[in-house]
């Protein structure tokens, strides 16, 4: 049997598609993936057959836009570059290694290529892989989609007619004509409202964390089912080298080129406060110049074995870097800027496992308080213990059952 996998985002977006691959691999797929050429390796090295379909070029140049990392010129440059270059080129990936009844397709929601095949062959089952909660336009438990105070959530019937007018002015322009150039040489109808609900998959849909952090609702009954946090980082575990004297972490994501400022105030807030700092980047032009003693610098780790030594982390809100700080049970610190950040801390605030940073000016300040914060601490911990560590077999055991089993229901 073969599986088709995609992957069209950073790191956070290839780690846990390339550990479900190679957990399908295990079972006797031989599984393709499509992704940006900067990541080839990492999927080399699992095993699987690499499609690099972004090169490197120009994933840096999307990803060097500033533009990208605003609430909602970043969602709009996304679904425009990502996803509408992605899917051509990944339509060509699935028509090349496709074999008729043999091959299963499991998507990322940037993906529209294989939701379009599926259509066009319906005897080939699709599996939607969404790795966060913001994804799925729910009702009764709506995403947290800027950081807008005031954000539209209720009630329904208004919510509806906002999804319905950020389709029609925001989405669909964007997007629309090139799903339909590609569903035209299908034969297919035109459509529109992209992602209200054509773009999931009619077989299944793997939330891929767990129900407590989102529960399911009856708008996705029976085809979505959770597996949990996938908590494969796809690096070397060793942290010997760094700071054993449990610093505070910060990082801004691993595809981020422009966090310099931020790393400036991290230092500040080590300093003032007089603690330990880490600063993690991938990018090094984003360390400062000079930095006290305190405070060391990393690129790429392993944040499974990083943040259990850490006494707090400030990330972006990035669900792979929260999941992560859930399973260290430590607290966290979130300044959100785009995509699914703005909900992935809302969730964290609401379980009391951490705190919103509005603006990096208050982030000694939010920090001391933060770390003074006892009820913060059980919080994290307790988390940590609701934690299942088998997220990636239990997506690879759905997929296989679709497969072997495509009448099966949950």
């Amino acid at each position: 049997m073969r599986a088709i996998l995609s992957a069209p985002g950073s790191r956070g977006d290839v780690n846990p598609m390339v550990a479900i691959g190679a957990a399908l691999k295990r079972r006797g797929f031989e599984v393709v993936i499509s992704l940006a050429e900067p990541y080839a390796k990492v999927a080399e090295d699992a095993g699987l057959i690499v499609e690099p379909v972004i090169d490197t070029a120009r994933f840096d140049e999307l990803l060097s836009n500033p533009a990208v990392w605003k609430p909602i010129r970043g969602a709009r440059a996304i679904f425009r570059e990502v996803a509408g270059d992605f899917l051509p080129r990944h339509a060509k990936v699935i028509r090349r290694h496709h074999v008729p009844g043999e091959t299963i397709l499991v998507s990322h929601p940037l993906d529209l290529a294989s939701r379009i095949h599926r259509e066009v062959d319906q005897a080939t089952p699709l599996v939607d892989v969404h790795l966060a909660p913001s994804m799925l336009r729910t009702f009764d438990d709506p995403p947290r989609m800027t950081p807008w105070p005031f954000e539209l959530r209720r009630p329904q019937w208004l919510l509806r007619s906002a999804y319905w007018l950020a389709d029609k002015i925001a989405v669909d322009p964007i997007i629309a004509s090139k799903v339909n150039q590609v569903r035209a040489e299908h034969g297919l109808a035109p459509i529109s409202r992209v992602i209200h609900d054509w773009w999931l998959s009619p077989d299944r849909i793997l939330a891929m964390y767990p129900q407590w952090y989102a529960p399911a609702t009856a708008s996705f009954a029976p085809r979505l089912v959770h597996c949990g946090f996938p908590l494969h980082d796809a690096v070397s575990g060793d942290v010997s080298g760094l700071p054993g004297n449990r610093p505070i972490v910060f990082t801004a994501g691993t595809a981020h080129h422009h966090c310099g400022k931020f790393f400036s105030a991290a230092v500040a807030a080590c300093q003032r406060l007089d603690r330990p700092g880490l600063l993690v980047s991938t990018h090094t032009k984003n360390f400062p110049d000079r930095l006290p003693p305190q405070v060391a610098t990393t690129g790429y780790v392993s944040f499974a074995n990083l943040f259990p030594i850490a006494s707090a982390v400030i990330h972006h809100g990035g669900i792979g870097t929260t999941s992560q700080c859930f399973a260290a049970g430590v607290p966290q610190i979130i300044r959100p800027m785009a995509f699914d950040q703005f909900d992935n801390t809302a969730r964290v605030e609401r379980l009391n496992c951490g705190r919103w940073l509005r603006n990096d000016r208050h982030l000694a300040e939010t920090l001391d308080a933060v770390l003074r914060d006892p009820a913060i601490a059980r919080s994290s911990h307790h988390i940590s213990q609701r934690i299942q560590r088998d997220a990636v077999e239990r997506a690879a055991s759905e997929i296989h059952s679709l497969i072997f089993n495509p009448n099966a229901t949950q």
